[in-house]
């Protein structure tokens, strides 16, 4: 449902992407680290993906997490333009 939608997680979304990691992403929009896996968690759920899995020290983005990346960027871009 669309009213229930948090905007949010499209920013920490962006972030995670950015980052490429929880803790930078945590620190790039300002939450904690356990606030950010949380915030995670719940994307996950919503997407129906990992969109972050594990490699090596870091994480890598999945095929679906990649295909997010350019209509997110277009949407939070649209967003800033509303605001």
């Amino acid at each position: 449902d669309l009213a229930a939608l948090d905007l949010n997680l499209l920013t920490a979304l962006d972030a995670l992407l950015r980052e490429g990691s929880v803790g930078g992403a945590a620190r790039a929009i300002g939450v904690s680290q356990p606030a950010m896996s949380r915030t995670l968690g719940r994307l996950r759920a919503l997407l129906r993906d990992d969109l972050l899995v594990r490699a090596g020290r870091g994480v890598v983005p999945t095929a679906r997490a990649e295909a997010l990346r350019a209509p997110l960027t277009d949407a939070l871009g649209a967003v800033r333009r509303v605001l």
